[in-house]
Formats: structure tokens, C-alpha cells, sequence
């Protein structure tokens, strides 16, 4: 058994992994980029199907991203 292990009060051959020490940050999707389905309407945000974090690579709607958006702002409101 490893210090940290012993540390834990954990008995036998069972080890901590990351996983079990770390918990996992929520993504705050900061840096979200548009997709769109033309050509076309490349550029306009209005004409967009879906965005994209670049942090996690999750994807959402154009409603989504206005929540998440507002959310972002709101949040940066408050640190000022």
C-alpha cells in the first residue's frame, strides 16, 4: 500500500487514482465558436447552427450559447 494510501485509512492493495483525489472542474465554455451549415451565412451569428467550446468540445444551440453567454456576464458583473 502507497503513503497515500496509508494516509486515507485505506486497507489492503486498493491505491487512490487521480481520478478518486481530483474532482473535476466544470467547463465555463469561455470560448465558444460558431458553426454554420452554408457558406453563405458564414460570419453571421444569427445564421448559426450550433457553437462549440474550445475548451471541452461540447456542442450547443444558438439558445444554449445566449444562456451560457449571459451567464458569463453576469458572473463578471458580479466581480466588479
Amino acid at each position: 500500500m502507497g503513503l497515500l494510501g496509508r494516509l486515507l485509512g485505506r486497507s489492503g492493495g486498493a491505491t487512490a487514482t487521480d481520478e478518486d483525489l481530483v474532482e473535476k472542474a466544470e467547463c465555463p465554455h469561455a470560448t465558444l465558436t460558431a458553426r454554420w451549415d452554408s457558406v453563405q451565412d458564414m460570419g453571421d451569428e444569427s445564421k448559426a447552427t450550433g457553437f462549440v467550446c474550445a475548451a471541452c468540445m461540447e456542442q450547443f444551440t444558438r439558445e444554449q450559447t445566449e444562456e451560457i453567454r449571459a451567464s458569463l456576464r453576469r458572473r463578471l458583473d458580479d466581480l466588479t
